[in-house]
């Protein structure tokens, strides 16, 4: 029970982060008025994808422990919709964070770096909420 729990709590978490992550990307973008990129704002939008990432892959791990434990048929009726997005999520979270961390001239990225991550968010927000139907078909 105690792996369900923390699986829940760091999708949740994760799907928050995501969400505070593209607005501070968007602010930095100039989305919002004028591009107010300044030292700070970006780093905190690298360290929140950092975060988020790591969180993606903890929660993803978990969903596996969790599946494993409970045996559960990787059908399309019983959340086998929610595995693969979970599993799109993390493949998204490394196209989306390792490119940046080396890649130094953020112009060559840019584009392809802001697609990702609104996949990403839509990704997350399919993502959770299979996982909740998927909760509560099974526990309730």
């Amino acid at each position: 029970m105690i792996p369900i729990i923390f699986h829940i709590i760091f999708g949740i978490s994760s799907f928050t982060l995501i969400l505070i992550t593209v607005i501070f990307g968007t602010k930095n973008a100039g989305r919002f008025g004028l591009s107010r990129i300044t030292k700070n704002t970006f780093n905190t939008h690298r360290i929140l994808a950092i975060i988020t990432g790591i969180i993606v892959v903890i929660s993803f791990s978990l969903g596996i422990l969790v599946d494993n434990v409970l045996n559960i048929e990787y059908t399309f009726e019983f959340g086998g919709i929610h595995g693969l997005t979970g599993l799109i999520a993390v493949i998204l979270v490394f196209l989306q964070i390792i490119p940046s961390l080396i890649i130094k001239k953020r112009k060559k990225i840019k584009l392809i770096h802001r697609i990702i991550g609104y996949l990403l968010v839509i990704d997350l927000a399919v993502q959770l909420t299979t996982g909740i139907l998927r909760y509560a078909a099974f526990y309730i």
